[in-house]
């Protein structure tokens, strides 16, 4: 008699060891390897001393990279059964890379988003049988809506002033300060703003999406706003220490936990596994 044809459990199981240890690498490329981590010190002076950094570029940066990318590639190792979320922002942020990088008119950027795009559709594809169908249940987060509506000329702002410094400003060899791996930090900060802008009006519709991208635009909007204020004479930051100001109050009400979180439960969207 032929061998038995393997059970779905066994499928499953074989899917979230797939999953689990390349979600740990890619979040610990963008993290560590990527400077994400290392760029978010220097709002702290964490970074070598002997250098005046651009602060509110490298904070920009390491948001993008810490939070909103490792954000979502941890996400998906510790719950690869909800990776929908993580696909998603990472999606998101793919194409923020690429409208920056096309604005700016800098390709280094692009080779950030191809990555970043190829690796959403692959765990797309390795998590569709451990997480399930999309989930396609749609309602509005009335705050969240408001908070993305009232954040939407901010951080557009942000990210075209960001998109025009990289126009104007192309980032040489030598200008090293400007750069991490060789790629110019105007058009990052700029795709940083968008993925931030878009997600947060995802999240108004998108129940499933709340948990994590709370986390990632919040944690990234206040520090973001607060390396402005810290170092508002530095290249990155904007015209006025209130902008820095708003920001950290739009990441600060995002995070506010809201009615969202027990009416998701009750729909049967809550994120516990």
């Amino acid at each position: 008699m032929a061998e038995a044809a393997a059970t779905p459990g066994t499928a499953t199981s074989e899917r979230v060891q797939a999953v689990k240890p390349l979600a740990w690498i890619m979040a610990g490329l963008s993290a560590v390897v990527f400077y994400g981590i290392i760029d978010l010190t220097t709002l702290a002076d964490g970074a070598n001393p002997d250098y005046e950094w651009k602060v509110p570029l490298e904070v920009s940066w390491g948001s993008l990279f810490t939070f909103v990318l490792a954000g979502s590639y941890a996400w998906i190792a510790l719950r690869p059964h909800r990776a929908w979320p993580a696909v998603v922002q990472l999606a998101v942020a793919a194409v923020a890379l690429t409208i920056s990088s096309i604005i700016g008119a800098d390709v280094r950027p692009l080779l950030l988003g191809v990555p970043v795009s190829g690796s959403a559709a692959l765990f797309a594809w390795l998590s569709r049988e451990v997480a399930g169908p999309f989930p396609r249940a749609f309602s509005v987060d009335w705050p969240v809506l408001l908070l993305a509506i009232a954040g939407a000329p901010m951080w557009l702002f942000y990210s075209l002033r960001a998109m025009e410094e990289s126009r104007t400003k192309p980032a040489g060899p030598e200008d090293w300060m400007f750069q991490t791996m060789g790629i110019n930090h105007w058009p990052v900060q700029g795709a940083a703003g968008l993925a931030v802008g878009a997600c947060a009006l995802v999240m108004a519709f998108w129940p499933a999406g709340r948990p994590l991208m709370r986390l990632s635009l919040s944690l990234s909007a206040t520090l973001i706003g607060a390396a402005m204020l810290a170092y508002p004479d530095r290249d990155g930051a904007m015209p006025s220490p209130m902008w820095g100001v708003a920001m950290v109050i739009w990441g600060t009400l995002l995070a506010l936990p809201v009615a969202d979180r027990r009416m998701d439960a009750e729909r049967g969207l809550d994120t516990a596994d």
